[in-house]
């Protein structure tokens, strides 16, 4: 199972430090978890997920993604599932004062083997550093990787290719440094 926090890098992120393990998520995922405190936000969320299910590739015996409001804090708001085997995460801290709410978030639904991927800006945001540097010292994971992200990632998503539309949507793209972790439970060479 896979819970994401807010990820729109998600599919790149994971293929860039686990390529074979991407496959392995396409077809063997029991669930995927999107998530966010903001409700209107998880009703574009679903809204997305409907317009999926309407594309002519969707395949209904896979229907596996659920969009959830969550409180990081609430564990009651939590998935009431199994833990989960991946925690993805996209420029998730504004401020230091909900470091400990998502490390706790973290810890309480990740396995054993699990592994937290996360994308961010180099730095800019407050708490952030502070973060960083609590994954890796807390004794919690056994393996952290960092890199930055390659320049393609910051390039124009958009289908049409617009600017100006680029960026009226994604101002900080071209001009920020985005760094891409992933945090594993388990000693990886």
């Amino acid at each position: 199972m896979m819970f994401s926090l807010s990820t729109p890098y998600l599919l790149i992120y994971l293929y860039i430090f686990a390529p074979k393990r991407l496959m392995m998520f396409n077809s063997n995922a029991k669930s995927v978890y999107v998530t966010d405190i903001h409700p209107l936000t998880v009703q574009n969320i679903q809204y997305n997920v409907e317009l999926n299910e309407k594309s002519p590739s969707f395949n209904p015996s896979k229907n596996r993604v659920f969009g959830q409001t969550i409180n990081w804090n609430d564990k009651s708001t939590w998935p009431k599932t199994e833990k989960v085997d991946y925690i993805l995460g996209s420029d998730l801290i504004y401020q230091s004062s909900i470091v400990p709410y998502l490390t706790k978030v973290i810890r309480g639904l990740l396995t054993e083997e699990g592994s937290f991927f996360y994308v961010a800006p180099e730095g800019g945001r407050d708490g952030l550093s502070q973060f960083i540097k609590e994954m890796k010292t807390d004794g919690f994971f056994q393996s952290v990787h960092e890199t930055i992200a390659p320049p393609t990632y910051t390039t124009n998503p958009l289908k049409s290719q617009d600017e100006e539309d680029c960026f009226l949507h994604f101002h900080e793209l071209a001009s920020t440094t985005y760094v891409l972790y992933e945090f594993s439970r388990v000693k990886k060479e």
